[in-house]
């Protein structure tokens, strides 16, 4: 893709990972052509701080009028979109807008599945809850995949490790990490992630449309057993892992029903449950250094950067 001078448009630009592809471009000399997204209100003078010189808005993709004018004139659009989202109706109104912008050149949706998923595999009881994150990519793919339009898919298979600032509150009062169902995981640091779209949307040429890379950081594929001992060793503190499901549910249940509701308990004990059967289908990949032409963060650094966090 030749450099031109079309609008990027990021969803989530406040977030963890629009936030660091938007910093990214922003020095590279991309600034004046960033157009950054947010869903709340709230955040938008947040974002207009953050960035001097780029143009910063509100859209919702359950909003159609708003997502018109977010695509207008885009170039490139970053997609990633929050947990338990409608994505049948978000992509669906993301699609009619994208179509109306005779400038795209590139959609870059942010996905996240077990490599090789399908709905079929999924068990009854989290497809039943009816959206969430074991299905809601694929409902996702099903209809951009209908669309025709250019799109590159970026799927996190792994976990990113700034999860562990959500589950940081029984290494504070247990010193115990709190994951049902020991399982094997890979592990991916959501700048990088940003960094490595960034790059994807600045390289000329079209060799990553059409594309579904899995990503992880190629070198952490751990039993949650493994990673508790190191956070022991990064600490010099003792903390275990406890995969009891019964003390998940004490401790962790009831913030996963207030944020997702009804329900979100139970499904994600199914989900993590899910997880551990299909383990092996996590695996080491070198995709994401060779997007970023460097080594990766490892899960040990991060750690080592964000220990205060933990504590």
């Amino acid at each position: 893709m030749t450099a031109s001078a079309g609008k990027v448009l990021v969803f989530g630009a406040a977030g963890h990972i629009g936030g660091p592809l938007a910093r990214y471009l922003r020095y590279k000399g991309w600034g004046d052509r960033l157009r950054l997204a947010t869903s709340s209100p709230a955040r938008l003078d947040q974002l207009k701080a953050a960035f001097p010189g780029s143009e910063a808005i509100v859209a919702d993709y359950l909003a159609p009028a708003s997502l018109a004018a977010a695509c207008r004139d885009a170039e490139y659009i970053f997609v990633i979109t929050p947990d338990f989202i409608d994505e049948l109706a978000a992509m669906d109104n993301l699609v009619q807008a994208a179509r109306r912008t005779p400038e795209l050149r590139q959609i870059l949706r942010i996905i996240g599945d077990p490599p090789h998923m399908s709905l079929k595999k999924v068990p009854k009881i989290v497809r039943d809850f009816g959206r969430g994150t074991a299905i809601q990519h694929l409902q996702a793919r099903e209809v951009l995949e209908q669309s025709d339009l250019p799109i590159t898919y970026l799927n996190i298979a792994s976990y990113l490790m700034d999860d562990f600032i959500r589950w940081n509150s029984t290494i504070k009062s247990d010193r115990a990490l709190a994951m049902p169902f020991e399982r094997r995981t890979t592990w991916i640091d959501p700048g990088d992630l940003g960094e490595a779209a960034a790059g994807i949307i600045m390289e000329e040429g079209d060799r990553h449309l059409h594309q579904l890379y899995h990503l992880n950081n190629g070198s952490d594929h751990l039993f949650f057993s493994e990673i508790a001992e190191m956070i022991s060793d990064v600490l010099q503190e003792r903390i275990v892992h406890n995969d009891a499901v019964a003390f998940w549910e004490q401790h962790m249940g009831q913030r996963y029903v207030k944020l997702f509701g009804v329900g979100a308990g139970e499904y994600f004990k199914a989900y993590y449950e899910f997880e551990q059967t299909y383990q092996f289908a996590f695996h080491r990949s070198d995709i994401l250094e060779r997007l970023l032409g460097r080594k990766p963060k490892t899960l040990r650094a991060w750690v080592e950067q964000n220990a205060h966090l933990l504590t």
